[in-house]
């Protein structure tokens, strides 16, 4: 799996669920203890005693995608410049061990990081638009503290999320999916995208369809095509993708309509937006986290389509005929606050599904815990939002039924309280347990579990103001621009984008494994791709 590597287990501890009931408020929270009803929803909340265990800052003005080892003792945080390694043995006093920034200097440097992976010991960083060097690195991070680079990849796109599970690399590239092979001299394998299932989705606009993530998982990657849904391709053999089934909220013919109508609100508004998939354990449950607000396009409220938008559960039993099931609601706006894309954001964004809980992050709306044992119900567990302080980019579990993490992207008001890592106590008795993992050249991967510390203590602010620059390119003609928008599924690459290098590629991971860090080499260029 992408970002967890667990089975389902009849075994499980009772972990901190239950025990912390005075944890502080983290990182610059303003009496992160008030309750509201959701008819009148504060812009600070929480669910009786549940509250952040700690907090760290990392000392980077903004935070994206966030991922934990498989055993929950590390995690790796985005910062747009680079990545932090969080060491998590005491969850309440989280601590930054490594800072690595200035990757891949003499190629002009990463910038922009925003998405990460983490694989059998292996760190894959992507560079997102704006970046000097557009494309990935791969660390060796089987010693987490000790990061060493193997490779890159250099692109002539820029790659707003990446995955990585074994030999190959799974890049967006704006509307289509490369396959990289980072375990080889193949460089770049194979591309795919929705005209390769039907040739008239390239008469719809790139706005609708733009590949924003994707999830891979066994033989299945599971693809966020935004407003024409999230589809599942079998990539057993990842050098020839081929389509399973998809399942989308907007038909091609409307798709090709609103893009004869040159309709630029529909991009944002609900239904559609499929911007974050992952699938449960055994791949028979699809969670679709979809990023859409309310966009009223005239004064008449009958006009009005409603938003922001949930996580939408789809049966997947039949991964050919994907079944819906039902749909997550986001937290409510606050009272006097704008659902729009200009204003106030609790649209879902990403989440992690463990056994049978959805751990999930929302903006503004701060993160949530479910339980989907019955996915045509789910039931809430716990909900956390201080949306004056915290812009909640993902949630991922670290140890199940102890603790998870959420990155903080940004502090919406300003200045420098809330940025970077918290930590939150698991409230439910999750039983998944980690499976066995391999660090690339074949040898066991430490699977020892912390043992976590019950009890909180607050945490240092951080010290450096955020500044939001990550804001949305290519908008569709009538789309409302955004300040600030950390994520608005915005295609960044122009159609004749191609990956390019110039070296003999990474090599053997076996070989490379023992290079230093900072040694690394580029794929060769693919000069027949169009």
């Amino acid at each position: 799996m992408r970002r967890r590597e667990y089975l389902r287990s009849a075994v499980g501890a009772a972990g901190l669920a239950g025990l912390v009931t005075t944890a502080s408020p983290a990182l610059g929270a303003d009496d992160a203890s008030r309750s509201t009803s959701d008819d009148n929803v504060s812009s600070s909340t929480s669910d009786d005693e549940f509250a952040p265990l700690g907090s760290v800052d990392v000392d980077s003005d903004q935070v994206a995608e966030g991922v934990t080892t498989p055993d929950g003792r590390y995690a790796f945080v985005a910062t747009f410049e680079g990545f932090r390694v969080v060491d998590l043995a005491d969850p309440a006093n989280p601590t930054v061990v490594v800072s690595r920034d200035d990757i891949l200097p003499d190629r002009g440097r990463m910038d922009n990081v925003k998405d990460l992976t983490y694989d059998r010991g292996r760190l894959l960083v992507a560079a997102d638009v704006g970046s000097p060097f557009t494309g990935v690195a791969l660390f060796d991070v089987s010693d987490p503290v000790d990061p060493a680079l193997l490779g890159a990849h250099e692109t002539r796109y820029a790659i707003h999320n990446c995955d990585l599970q074994g030999d190959y690399a799974y890049l967006t590239t704006g509307w289509e999916l490369e396959v990289v092979d980072v375990g080889g001299d193949q460089g770049a394998v194979a591309r795919w995208s929705v005209v390769d299932y039907d040739e008239d989705y390239a008469d719809v606009s790139r706005g609708y369809r733009n590949l924003h993530d994707m999830y891979v998982q066994g033989d299945y990657a599971y693809l966020a095509y935004w407003d024409a849904g999230a589809w599942i391709l079998d990539v057993s053999d990842p050098t020839d993708p081929t389509y399973v089934g998809h399942g989308a909220d907007h038909s091609l013919e409307e798709l090709l309509a609103a893009t004869e109508a040159r309709d630029g609100p529909f991009r944002l508004e609900p239904p559609g937006n499929a911007h974050y998939v992952q699938p449960n354990d055994d791949g028979t449950l699809l969670a679709v986290g979809r990023e859409a607000w309310n966009v009223q396009r005239n004064d008449d409220e009958a006009d009005d389509p409603g938003g922001p938008a949930g996580i939408t559960l789809w049966d997947t039993t039949d991964p050919g005929a994907p079944e819906r099931l039902t749909t997550i609601d986001p937290p409510p706006v606050p009272e006097g606050e704008p659902a729009t894309y200009s204003g106030y954001w609790t649209t879902a964004h990403n989440f992690d599904l463990v056994g049978d809980y959805l751990y999930s992050s929302w903006y503004q709306g701060g993160v949530k815990v479910h339980d989907i044992s019955d996915p045509t119900s789910p039931e809430e567990l716990a909900h956390w939002r201080d949306g004056d302080v915290t812009q909640f980019w993902t949630a991922q579990v670290g140890v199940p039924g102890e603790y998870f993490v959420a990155t903080n992207y940004t502090n919406p008001s300003g200045g420098s309280d809330g940025v970077g890592l918290y930590v939150f106590p698991d409230p439910t008795d999750n039983r998944a347990t980690v499976t066995p993992s391999v660090t690339p050249d074949g040898t066991p991967a430490s699977t020892e579990t912390p043992a976590p510390t019950a009890t909180p203590s607050p945490t240092a602010s951080p010290t450096d103001s955020p500044t939001a620059t990550a804001t949305p390119t290519d908008t569709p003609s009538g789309t409302p621009e955004r300040t600030a928008t950390p994520d608005a599924g915005t295609p960044t690459m122009s159609p004749t984008d191609t990956t390019t290098g110039t070296g003999p590629g990474f090599g053997p991971l076996t070989a490379l494994g023992a290079f230093a860090a900072g040694a690394w080499r580029l794929l060769g260029e693919d000069d027949d791709r169009e």
